[in-house]
């Protein structure tokens, strides 16, 4: 198991060489270890959502696509990853009106890694050059996509053995912004 999921990471790695976070000091691939991190942390121990945990923007923001990560690790892996990538060539409007239903329609795996990618996003405002007023609109745009996923995570709860202590964690996040607590019980 730790093969590909060690085949993941470091294909990530080079798919992202040369990217940085917002802030444009912070490789990209960070990113993608806290969401790994974030899946662990959850008590997520299958092969599968750990290696799309490493490769879910590699559709998005690489010249990797469907097929790539089909041919080297397989179609699931595939379809979680493409189950949370954004159509970035329809207007911004319809990109969410899209982005909106696909997640809804999504598998657990897909949603539990949004859920994941979601915290490592909102924990890494800290360290964004966003003004305030910015954060709290990314802040807003992800808590959409939270409510959005709630019942997939709801419903597979069972499978994700931490998921509560993944939600007090947010939600001391979202405290120190002032947003409304998040619950998925």
């Amino acid at each position: 198991m730790k093969n590909k999921i060690s085949l993941a990471k470091q294909c990530a790695i080079s798919q992202h060489n040369g990217q940085y976070r917002k802030n444009n000091h912070t490789p990209y691939w960070h990113h993608l270890r806290d969401v790994v991190k974030n899946l662990e942390i959850m008590g997520i121990k299958d092969e599968s959502i750990l290696c799309a945990g490493w490769l879910h923007d590699s559709i998005e923001d690489t010249s990797f696509d469907f097929d790539d990560i089909s041919n080297i690790f397989g179609k699931k892996i595939a379809q979680i990853v493409s189950d949370v990538t954004k159509e970035t060539r329809l207007p911004k409007n319809q990109q969410e009106k899209n982005y909106l239903k696909q997640l809804s329609a999504a598998s657990w795996e897909s949603k539990v890694l949004k859920f994941a990618d979601i915290s490592a996003n909102i924990s890494d405002l800290k360290n964004s050059e966003l003004t305030k007023k910015q954060k709290l609109v990314q802040i807003k745009y992800k808590i959409k996509y939270l409510d959005v996923i709630r019942s997939g995570i709801i419903t597979h709860k069972s499978k994700i053995p931490n998921l509560s202590t993944s939600i007090n964690s947010l939600n001391l996040i979202l405290d120190q912004y002032n947003q409304r607590n998040i619950t998925l019980f």
